[in-house]
């Protein structure tokens, strides 16, 4: 019987999202240490696997490759994080129940959140890109 748990996260280490990935490393770390100090999951212990997505497909197929779970013994994987159309789904069906039916969109430059909005019946009448690292409240 395996005495450890690993944990495995695909998390920007590098790369335009490095902070965010940093953060969340963090955060994961703390959980962690916390799940450990009341006995581990089961009676075992959880260690963290941190591979580089970069915040980018290619690499994120990578690091998702190099993990190789069945090959460490694993035959379950869990998504912990929504995929980012399900994240823009949440705020526009929130709209939606609320009647908003004119929408303005100031957001990180992808096709989610206003396809989402428009799915869920509203109608997007101006849309502002924000750049991660250029514009000055977007860090």
């Amino acid at each position: 019987m395996k005495k450890w748990g690993s944990v495995i996260v695909d998390l920007p280490i590098n790369g335009n999202e490095a902070t965010d990935g940093k953060d969340m490393q963090n955060a994961i770390e703390m959980a962690v240490k916390k799940i450990n100090d009341r006995g581990g999951v089961i009676g075992k212990k959880l260690r963290i696997e941190v591979t580089d997505d970069g915040c980018d497909p290619q690499m994120a197929t990578t690091a998702a490759n190099s993990a190789k779970l069945p090959a460490q013994g694993y035959d379950t994987l869990f998504l912990i994080n929504g995929l980012t159309p399900d994240q823009a789904r949440t705020p526009a069906d929130y709209m939606a129940a609320n009647q908003a039916k004119k929408v303005v969109l100031i957001q990180d430059n992808c096709a989610y959140a206003q396809a989402s909005v428009e799915k869920s019946g509203g109608a997007v009448i101006a849309y502002e890109a924000i750049n991660h690292g250029i514009d000055p409240y977007f860090v």
